[in-house]
């Protein structure tokens, strides 16, 4: 009797996954091969989602999920891109740029989304995890910055000449070495950009395609701002307002209290909760205090791979795929990782802190790989920031002769980004 009735729990369980999976273009097999999910996460998500996850029978009913959780996301994509059905993942948390790559390659899973699908997840962001008009992914969480703000040195400035204010009173009181830091190296100094009238590229007129041949990066107005609130007029060189040297440079003196504010991802809050650090959460200030100045904004995904179905248990892949598209999953997610969700139903019930980082992608720029990756000119986006940084803020070569090589090359880079984009 105990075994027919776990028979029959377990048949009533694969039905239901069934019907699920059915919603997302699922094929219905036989029997499957296999009852476990074997789902690959790097560390970060690792160590918040696999006490959660592992070993659960809820997230795809008839099935057991496993997760392996690697020492980082470097050692994971290098596993995956040696990956083959024998020990290859079912399905993988990453980047939506993996997505799409895996997508190009044979190697994830097609999906077909419900209504609500479409209705709680933002268009841009299931695009991004789609590829040729076809859905291979579900974006789970937007990878964006915003900045950090010691409130030890007051309430937060409205404009950026405010910060600047503070800053210089705070540097001579010998309080501070640095204004505002990008915590994750040149991929996070879009705002200050932005906010001192430069930036990236231009838009088309709909709004949301790059116009390659509208480079924004050595604006008159940056270039004049900069000049003006970037640069010792002594030195020649910068006074320290900004700093690029990422998490561990700059990063470590917000930590100690030296600098007046960090932009970075709410990957960082645990190490500033734990540095006792009071703060809160805004754009980086424009010049004036008008418009808003912008951020990279990616996602993260979840996809199934083409492994699944080698295995078995791609039925049982697109019911988890399902899970995570859904409000419970997205905020079981969202809660867990502290990052911001990309369902927009879920505003309500967030903290504080995740939804100030889900109000700040809202003013985020789709950050378009095939433009920022393209070294065409001789070298990619991050790159040039670098070198033109250094050259115009270490070594003193002007803001307007460093920012006008460097559009140089990014004009080439943005034209063939767009041809392959």
């Amino acid at each position: 009797e105990r075994y027919s009735m776990k028979i029959s729990k377990k048949g009533l369980a694969l039905g239901a996954a069934v019907l699920t999976a059915a919603l997302l273009g699922g094929s219905v097999p036989a029997m499957a091969a296999s009852t476990t999910i074997t789902i690959w996460m790097d560390d970060e998500r690792g160590k918040t989602l696999a006490p959660l996850y592992d070993g659960s029978t809820t997230i795809a009913p008839g099935y057991t999920i496993s997760v392996k959780t690697f020492s980082s996301r470097d050692s994971m994509v290098a596993a995956w891109d040696k990956a083959s059905a024998a020990g290859g993942p079912d399905m993988m948390f990453d980047a939506v740029s993996t997505v799409t790559a895996a997508a190009k390659n044979g190697k994830a899973l097609p999906i077909v989304l419900t209504a609500t699908n479409k209705a709680e997840l933002p268009s841009a962001a299931l695009k991004s995890a789609s590829y040729q008009g076809v859905q291979y992914g579900i974006p789970v969480d937007v990878d964006t910055t915003t900045m950090i703000w010691n409130t030890k040195f007051g309430p937060a400035p409205k404009t950026f000449k405010q910060l600047a204010a503070i800053f210089q009173k705070a540097k001579a009181a010998n309080q501070v070495t640095t204004g505002v830091c990008a915590g994750d190296g040149t991929w996070g100094a879009l705002p200050v950009l932005t906010a001192l009238g430069g930036g990236a590229w231009g838009y088309k007129a709909d709004g949301v395609t790059p116009d390659p041949t509208k480079v924004l990066f050595n604006s008159a107005a940056f270039v004049k701002n900069a000049n003006d609130l970037l640069i010792d007029p002594k030195t020649k060189r910068g006074n320290g307002l900004f700093a690029w040297d990422a998490w561990d440079g700059c990063g470590q003196s917000f930590l100690k209290g030296k600098a007046l504010a960090i932009n970075t991802g709410s990957w960082r809050i645990d190490a500033i909760n734990k540095a006792r650090i009071q703060y809160s959460l805004q754009p980086v200030p424009t010049i004036d205090g008008k418009g808003t100045s912008h951020q990279w904004s990616g996602f993260g995904a979840v996809f199934g791979t083409s492994y699944a179905t080698t295995h078995g248990v791609d039925l049982g892949v697109k019911a988890a795929l399902s899970y995570f598209a859904s409000q419970k999953g997205a905020l079981s997610y969202a809660k867990a990782t502290a990052r911001p969700p990309v369902n927009n139903k879920l505003s309500s019930e967030l903290s504080p802190v995740v939804a100030g980082f889900a109000n700040a992608a809202k003013t985020g720029l789709v950050q378009e790989n095939a433009l920022l990756g393209s070294s065409a000119g001789g070298s990619n986006w991050y790159d040039v920031l670098g070198s033109t940084f250094t050259a115009a803020f270490t070594k003193g070569q002007g803001v307007k002769a460093s920012f006008d090589k460097g559009a140089v090359i990014l004009k080439k880079n943005f034209v063939d980004g767009m041809s392959k984009r």
